[in-house]
């Protein structure tokens, strides 16, 4: 039914339509309907675009699959696949950040990072971020082996924090985690930080789940995002192709490294992110739950793109 609706959209948008068309649909609709329930949900899909503009807040109800419950929707959703910090937690403020002003003040540094100082080092990594905090808030006395040690007390720090639940997941994270596993659909966190790091982000969501969920890190590949490394890592490891998965990003770095995998991506906003514009996301919201975003409209973004492309 759907396709030979979709099949006169074109001619519903011409004018005027030819008589002979709407006779020939009429005849056929009625026809298209009695084998309808032997179709099924999957072999209908929507083709709605997510390339051009990005969508913000909760997906239009034309953009859900019509389907009812879980079962099924693995057969076009290959993998889902989160970014660690931004994401999962909003680690860089809440964690890393406060993790570094703790670290300065157990070695008597007299020095702190502000959410702003912070903000602007993101595109930087471990000892470098620091490294350059320093310069540019003028610290004579920093050397690299002052940097080294306090990177080192942040990180340990940063797991502490972690450890202790200091550092709430954000809002929708776990629910659409729930779904997919129930679905049995993969699902694994792909950071360009550590390893140990991003597991015990991950060891943070409770036993059950971390055991169920892949961990890819900057570590793991040679080049960190923005290249599509940790991304295509993960897809051959879990055994999928690109164009099956769903990448959950929080910045302009991370989107460039799953559209490089040549994945789609939904960005969430984060504190450093919420007034960026990202123009190549296929979804933009301010979170996960804000946006309404569970498996099946995730599931419907594959659907949907997969449909494009047939």
């Amino acid at each position: 039914v759907l396709l030979l609706r979709l099949a006169a959209e074109p001619l519903q948008r011409m004018a005027p339509p030819c008589a002979s068309s709407w006779l020939l649909l009429a005849a056929l609709l009625p026809l298209s309907e009695a084998f309808a329930p032997s179709l099924g949900a999957r072999a209908l899909p929507q083709r709605h675009g997510f390339a051009s503009a990005p969508k913000t807040a909760a997906l239009a109800p034309s953009l859900r699959r019509p389907v009812s419950g879980l079962a099924g929707l693995d057969m076009k959703l290959g993998a889902l696949l989160f970014a660690c910090d931004g994401v999962l937690v909003d680690s860089d403020s809440d964690g890393h950040r406060t993790a570094l002003n703790m670290a300065m003040s157990e070695l008597k540094l007299d020095i702190q990072c502000s959410e702003e100082q912070y903000g602007k080092l993101l595109h930087m990594r471990d000892v470098q971020r620091i490294e350059q905090f320093w310069k540019e808030v003028g610290w004579k006395d920093m050397t690299v082996e002052t940097a080294l040690k306090v990177y080192e007390k942040k990180s340990e720090i940063f797991q502490r924090l972690v450890s202790e639940g200091k550092i709430p997941v954000r809002k929708g994270v776990e629910k659409l985690m729930d779904e997919a596993i129930a679905a049995g659909i993969p699902v694994a966190v792909c950071s360009s930080n550590t390893h140990a790091a991003v597991a015990e982000v991950v060891a943070s969501l409770g036993t059950a789940k971390a055991d169920k969920v892949s961990v890819f890190a900057g570590d793991d590949v040679v080049r960190r995002k923005p290249f599509p490394d940790v991304y295509q890592l993960a897809q051959i490891k879990l055994g999928v192709s690109p164009e099956d998965c769903v990448v959950v990003e929080d910045n302009q770095v991370g989107l460039d490294a799953a559209k490089a995998a040549g994945m789609l991506c939904i960005i969430t906003k984060s504190k450093y992110t919420k007034d960026d514009v990202f123009p190549k996301a296929d979804l933009v919201v301010d979170d996960l739950e804000a946006g309404d975003i569970d498996l099946e409209a995730v599931a419907g973004m594959a659907f949907n793109m997969q449909g494009l492309n047939a």
